[in-house]
């Protein structure tokens, strides 16, 4: 019984002296690129990696939108045009991929 006395004031107070992990979060910033190109979207896998290649790109979504790649960035940390670059550097024989902003990066978001 002492023992679990102990555990738990050891949890309870010790637990101020872990940030939380809700202070410790970013600022994020989305955007919508559309895709197009001949064959492009047999090519997400390499788009996913020549995406996430771009520093500051947290995360990246061909689910949300379709047609479309939704990218998660830090917010004011990714040049645009290096996002349309890493898009445009997909192709090969016989493909390519273009890409265009679906409106301005989407507002600031914190997660």
């Amino acid at each position: 019984m002492t023992y679990l006395i102990s555990l738990f004031l050891t949890c309870v107070l010790g637990y101020g002296l872990i940030p939380s992990m809700t202070e410790a979060t970013e600022a994020h910033q989305r955007a919508a690129i559309r895709l197009g190109g001949r064959y492009c979207f047999f090519h997400t896998i390499d788009l996913t990696q020549s995406l996430t290649r771009v520093s500051g790109v947290v995360e990246v979504d061909f689910d949300s939108f379709p047609g479309h790649v939704i990218v998660v960035m830090k917010a004011g940390k990714v040049n645009p045009d290096h996002l349309l670059g890493a898009v445009r550097q997909i192709k090969g024989d016989g493909y390519h991929c273009t890409g265009e902003f679906e409106g301005e990066p989407g507002k600031l978001e914190y997660n």
